[in-house]
């Protein structure tokens, strides 16, 4: 269970960055010589995903693209945040089936 938080975890980061990426660009694309930023993300050794860094593009604030790349990052967070709900509703039901008395032995 531990595994599936952590990469959970990491999905949520990656989404952050994601949204914090298209954010900026769109708060900046009137702004004179902005460079798109962009984020890297790769697989983690363990599972999840590494935020490798972002960098900046050098072209101009595609809007339409930051739109979609807005609508992505949130149904990732959203994803990630449905597995840790999921995780510890699991986890919940494990320490109630581990608590009830056991009947069989009367």
């Amino acid at each position: 269970m531990i595994d599936a938080l952590n990469i959970a975890a990491s999905g949520l980061q990656a989404a952050s960055a994601q949204l914090n990426a298209a954010a900026n660009n769109i708060a900046n694309m009137n702004t004179p010589g902005y460079a798109t930023q962009s984020v890297d993300l790769a697989a983690a050794p363990r599972g999840g995903v590494d935020v490798e860094g972002t960098f900046s593009s050098g072209g101009p604030v595609d809007l339409p693209k930051q739109l979609v790349n807005l609508k992505t990052a949130a149904l990732m967070y959203d994803a990630n945040g449905m597995v840790i709900r999921l995780t510890d509703q699991i986890n919940g039901s494990l320490l109630n089936i581990l608590d009830k008395p056991d009947n069989d032995s009367d």
